[in-house]
């Protein structure tokens, strides 16, 4: 048994500034639902993810500013997908 990790919150200044929570579930929402119709099981796919920062840049106009917030975003849309599939 693996551990895929979604690497799909962005660190980078404006690619973080153009994201929102609610489009990045939807994201990983329509991957997953594609995934299961495809033959890997949703409860698979959700007990084996783990959410992540898309990678990590430091070289940004603000510094690491953005990075923490993007740590936090990726706190808050994994707490969000947990909620909403009952995930412990």
């Amino acid at each position: 048994m693996g551990i895929l990790v979604w690497g799909i919150v962005p660190t980078g200044f404006e690619a973080f500034g153009k994201e929102n929570l609610g489009l990045l579930a939807f994201r990983l929402e329509t991957i997953w639902k594609e995934l299961d119709k495809k033959g890997i099981p949703m409860d698979q796919i959700l007990e084996q993810g783990l959410i992540s920062p898309a990678t990590c840049c430091l070289v940004n106009e603000d510094g690491y500013k953005t990075v923490e917030k993007a740590v936090q975003a990726t706190k808050a849309l994994s707490e969000s997908l947990r909620e909403k599939f009952k995930l412990s």
